[in-house]
């Protein structure tokens, strides 16, 4: 019988005051704009053959690689000329772990890397 007493009290209050829904309405159009805002940009969707096509032009066309393996995670490309590799693109294509040991490039890109390296290899081979 207590609950239903604290209940009648409850519903009097909101009834008598007009100015909750108000407000309960300003904080949800607060968090639904928060929400839209920061929903991350969708960028530019690119298919795995044109991001192999971009790797290959950052280090400087399929002329300019001798060798492209996979070490684990990471993507391993041996080059002719490291001067004409552009590793300022691999950064903006969202490659991390950037490694330049002599003629030997290692990075891990944020997509499956499998695929550019078989066609790397395919047109260095003569395939």
């Amino acid at each position: 019988m207590k609950f239903f007493v604290i209940n009648l009290a409850l519903v009097d209050w909101l009834n008598e005051n007009y100015w909750w829904p108000v407000i309960l309405f300003l904080v949800a159009l607060v968090v639904i704009i928060k929400l839209v805002v920061m929903q991350p940009k969708v960028k530019k969707q690119v298919t795995t053959v044109e991001k192999s096509e971009v790797v290959i032009e950052f280090l400087g066309g399929i002329a300019n690689i001798n060798k492209a393996s996979l070490d684990g995670n990471r993507i391993k490309f041996q080059v002719k000329d490291i001067d004409i590799v552009r590793l300022e693109g691999f950064k903006e294509l969202g490659a991390s772990g950037i490694f330049v040991s002599g003629n030997n490039v290692k990075m891990v890109l944020p997509f499956s890397a499998q695929m550019t390296v078989d066609k790397i290899n395919s047109n260095i081979i003569g395939g």
